[in-house]
């Protein structure tokens, strides 16, 4: 149909997840070796014009709120200076072990408080 997938929006929000951790110092592997994980508790996404066959695809991503048991990251999804949707992806701090919700430690909380989140950050829906 020359159209991508919906089921790719939610995959480029992971890859800039991702992204962003590595940028704030605190890459996802590091996050599982310090006996965490962030599972998915919701997903939000607004399309607003679809992405062709081959179009490129920027991902802006930001900490859109950050506590010590809880996070939710914001998306943008661009071409070129286009926005083409945006949402959000919210996550709970598990114990990787356990699999029981539990806080963050304080490193953790201080490198995703480096990224200069805000709440009020456009991109986010919901």
């Amino acid at each position: 149909m020359g159209i991508a997938h919906h089921a790719n929006y939610i995959v480029w929000f992971e890859i800039g997840r991702t992204d962003l951790c590595r940028e704030a110092g605190i890459p996802y592997i590091d996050i599982e070796a310090r006996g965490y994980i962030l599972v998915v508790t919701e997903i939000a996404l607004r399309y607003r014009i679809p992405f062709l066959y081959d179009d490129e695809v920027r991902i802006r991503t930001h900490v859109a709120s950050l506590a010590s048991r809880a996070m939710k990251f914001g998306y943008e999804l661009y071409c070129g200076e286009e926005l083409r949707a945006t949402g959000f992806s919210a996550h709970m701090w598990v114990d990787r072990q356990t699999r029981r919700p539990v806080r963050a430690d304080a490193q953790a909380m201080e490198a995703f408080r480096r990224t200069g989140f805000s709440p009020s950050t456009p991109g986010e829906a919901g």
